[in-house]
């Protein structure tokens, strides 16, 4: 028994060496407060535990060569049961104890000694974090992380503010996985997949929205944002979840989408998602070599309607037209307005012959049906119809067909409304028909190949004497022989077969560099380019002129942008939209033609504009006729009292010229002062 004694005390010994070398100093190092309290402590602990081993080596000696002092009375015999209790037991006790505290000392102590002060402040601390989780106005949750006891997922604690979004109280909540209480089953395996990401370590946080479900059944958007907490020795802990509803903010966006998708009036598709849904049938067409048809509607003397009997009147026949044109379609049928009185229908799996049946179909139904009452009266709608066939083995795109039925539709108009013409395979109809395709497709090409050109007219500033300004104009060069061709020749087909913007971006881009060309040599002239009314609709395009101009060197006010009257005043809330957002931007809005519609005088004061171009037939023939003075003399005097500036084109000699000073105009532009000519920095280089 004595060596069995011997052999523990040793082992004792070693323990209390291990702790008064190792542990001990480990403890000091993890005290709060330093100094020489703290040092002092350290060396008397170890004092106690070196000596508290010398005194075990001291027994493990007895034991091995006294064995007998350590029996009872110093007699060996009978005394095996007392040094079992006196020494044996005692020492298995220790060396139990002294290993648990050794193993946890070494490699699991997270204990801070701290004063009671920080303490208290601890214990304030937790409870500030925790009214923090309780009282914060999105949904937190805290997870298990314990893959081998199956709770991983399980709430531990949750906030109100999730118990309120969810109906379910906390005790609820806490009993099961939030994941199969709350997820939507759609949403499950994203979920899933989130928290084998956190746990893996490929993320340390994650973010996904995603639908969980109420108490009582509805769904709810969510924002759910997850990360891990970790133990000291880098294993999971906790998984913090914290939920944020975004219903309404996902309602909101679908109303966004649907507003920039459909038109507001008749809430069917507008022009952008109809070439969309085109774009897509012309690829089913060509994969699966079907056949399909695209119907171009116009209502024939609307304009009449909204002349004769307002506005109200003409938005209620558009309504009546397009409820009326819905209930004749298919549901794979696509209706959409393309822009004023203007529908465009899409016949999937259509033949030839079935969409001229459903067109005549349409035509009738709209007589029959589409009828407004207005004093004295009821008007009934009429339309011309064109039709463009959709097949395999044709390479025209989208905007081909669209220009395709849109001319057929005006072949119909032109030869006597209220009917229905297609275009022809190979032939494309008529010689107008021919022509106006041919047109689409040279301004097609022309934006392709660059082949159009910028020309600048100077304009005299009145004041100086000096031309300070000019104005870009547009000219096509012809591809078989070189020649300019003016812009009366295909604008007007640009406007009406959706070319328009394009050009308009073109000559932005051109607009742009000349500018910054010209700032690099310290020419400091103002440019104007023009606006069609299109565009006026086409955010995309302003978007563009805004964020370019942003990134260039010049002074944004040296760009004009001019918008004729007719446009601005046709689409006055689009136009004072534009006129900020060009204003934002730096740049300078006037309008163009001005005096065309003199009516139009009412609409100044809603247009935040910077200037006005007289129309030139109130210029060129001023000297000799007093009626086109009194008119000038009269934009002058509004313009001057609204701080614009006023610029006469079509000046043609020096009289015309003093009188347009005598009236204070500011800017005129003419033959008589400059013609057009071509922009040098951009004329070609000579060959070598």
């Amino acid at each position: 028994m004595s060596y069995a004694v011997a052999v523990l005390a040793l082992v004792v010994a070693a323990q209390y060496a291990v702790i008064a070398v190792a542990i001990v100093p480990r403890l000091a190092r993890l005290a709060v407060a330093g100094g020489v309290a703290v040092s002092a402590a350290r060396w008397g602990a170890t004092a106690f535990f070196a000596g508290c081993s010398l005194t075990h080596l001291g027994i493990a000696a007895q034991a091995l060569l006294l064995p007998g002092h350590l029996s009872a009375g110093g007699h060996a015999s009978g005394a095996d049961g007392w040094l079992l209790v006196q020494h044996v037991l005692p020492h298995i006790g220790q060396v139990v104890g002294g290993a648990l505290f050794i193993v946890i000392g070494w490699r699991r102590l997270t204990l801070t000694l701290m004063t009671k002060q920080e303490a208290v402040e601890l214990r304030e601390l937790e409870l500030h974090l925790s009214s923090v989780f309780d009282r914060a106005p999105v949904g937190v949750a805290l997870l298990a992380l314990d893959p081998g006891a199956g709770r991983t997922g399980q709430a531990l604690r949750v906030n109100p503010a999730l118990c309120r979004l969810v109906g379910h109280d906390e005790a609820v909540l806490r009993a099961g996985f939030l994941r199969d209480l709350l997820t939507h089953p759609a949403d499950r395996d994203r979920a899933e997949e989130a928290l084998r990401a956190l746990l893996s370590g490929e993320q340390a946080q994650v973010e996904l929205e995603l639908r969980i479900l109420h108490r009582d059944g509805h769904e709810i958007w969510v924002n759910a944002e997850a990360s891990v907490t970790h133990e000291v020795s880098g294993a999971p802990l906790h998984c913090v979840v914290q939920i944020r509803d975004i219903t309404d903010d996902r309602r909101r966006e679908a109303q966004l989408r649907h507003l920039a998708e459909h038109d507001s009036l008749t809430g069917l598709f507008n022009r952008r998602r109809f070439g969309e849904e085109l774009d897509r049938v012309v690829a089913t067409v060509r994969r699966y070599e079907e056949q399909a048809a695209l119907l171009v509607i116009d209502l024939d003397q609307f304009k009449y309607v909204n002349d004769t009997h307002g506005h109200a009147a003409g938005d209620a026949m558009l309504v009546t037209v397009a409820r009326v044109l819905s209930s004749r379609l298919r549901d794979t049928d696509v209706l959409g307005r393309l822009g004023g009185d203007e529908f465009g229908v899409l016949l999937p799996h259509t033949s030839e012959d079935g969409a001229a049946t459903l067109a005549e179909a349409l035509q009738q139904a709209l007589r029959r049906e589409a009828q407004i009452d207005v004093p004295d009266r009821t008007v009934r709608a009429a339309a011309s119809i064109g039709i463009s066939l959709i097949r395999a083995g044709d390479d025209a795109d989208a905007d081909q067909l669209l220009a395709q039925a849109d001319i057929a539709m005006y072949e119909a108009k032109e030869t006597g409304r209220d009917r229905v013409v297609a275009v022809e395979a190979g032939t494309h109809g008529t010689a107008r028909m021919r022509a106006r395709l041919t047109w689409t497709q040279r301004i097609r090409d022309a934006l392709a190949d660059d082949s159009f050109v910028l020309w600048e007219q100077p304009i005299l500033n009145l004041a100086t004497g000096i031309c300070d300004r000019s104005e870009l104009l547009l000219r096509m060069v012809d591809p078989l022989d070189g020649s300019l061709i003016p812009p009366s020749h295909f604008l007007y087909i640009a406007e009406r077969y959706g070319q328009i913007q394009a050009i308009d971006r073109w000559v932005f881009a051109r607009a742009i560099l000349l500018l910054e060309l010209r700032d690099l040599v310290g020419d400091t002239r103002s440019l104007e380019i023009n606006l069609s009314g299109a565009s006026l609709t086409d955010e995309a395009l302003i978007d563009e002129i805004a964020v370019r101009l942003s990134l260039t060197s010049f002074d944004p006010s040296r760009l004009i942008v001019e918008v004729t009257e007719t446009a601005a005043v046709g689409n006055v809330d689009v136009a004072r939209k534009l006129a900020r957002r060009l204003a934002d931007a730096g740049c300078k809005f006037a309008l163009d033609d001005f005096g065309s519609g003199f009516g139009s005088f009412f609409y100044l004061k809603h247009l935040p504009f910077d200037g006005v171009k007289i129309d030139g037939e109130f210029v060129k023939d001023l000297p000799e006729s007093t009626t086109d003075l009194l008119t000038m003399d009269a934009i002058v005097k509004i313009a001057h009292g609204l701080h614009k500036e006023v610029t006469a084109e079509f000046v043609q000699n020096d009289e015309t010229l003093t009188l347009l000073r005598g009236l204070g105009v500011g800017f005129a532009q003419g033959y008589h002062i400059a013609k057009p000519a071509p922009v040098p920095e951009f004329a070609p280089l000579p060959a070598i």
